[in-house]
């Protein structure tokens, strides 16, 4: 399956390569684990913020896949501890979180664990103080963090904030 997604100007490491290679790591797990699975189209990528659908059992999910983050673009590694979510995105545009997938994925060290998107919604909610703004990532926790020169907004949450609201979790 080939990623609709295109490197972007910010793009100065290998964000890009990080997402793809998550998506083809979920793409493997599901196969192995039995999921029928089928890639959105770019329109519904891009405008319904879904990657997959995964189909087993009578069950099916729009799922939208996310890969390890850094927690500021200099920083050299990804890091599992800390998860970003996205409200709005670079265009100005509903993010993801109000997209039309039924669950996140997130990419783990040795799983991927799954959330139902309205579960993080209310988790946001609940957590996020969505007036506080701040101009630097490493600030953002609990807060709306914009890029300079984006119109994204963007908030951090601790992983173990996000781990209780788990719907199903596989292992690498």
């Amino acid at each position: 399956m080939q990623s609709v997604n295109s490197k972007n100007r910010f793009d100065k490491k290998d964000s890009l390569e990080l997402g793809d290679n998550a998506e083809e790591l979920f793409i493997l797990m599901a196969v192995r684990l039995g999921w029928k699975i089928s890639a959105s189209t770019k329109e519904q990528n891009i405008d319904e913020h879904w990657d997959y659908l995964i189909e087993k059992n009578n069950e099916q999910f729009n799922v939208e896949v996310k890969a390890e983050k850094r927690i500021e673009r200099k920083d050299n590694h990804s890091q599992t501890n800390f998860t970003w979510v996205e409200l709005r995105n670079v265009r100005g545009k509903v993010g993801w979180l109000f997209g039309k997938a039924d669950l996140i994925a997130f990419e783990k060290d040795k799983t991927f664990f799954f959330v139902k998107r309205l579960d993080l919604l209310a988790l946001v909610n609940q957590k996020v103080n969505l007036v506080a703004k701040v101009k630097s990532a490493k600030d953002a926790l609990y807060k709306i963090y914009t890029r300079e020169g984006r119109k994204d907004k963007l908030t951090l949450l601790p992983t173990s904030d996000i781990e209780p609201i788990k719907f199903m979790e596989w292992k690498k």
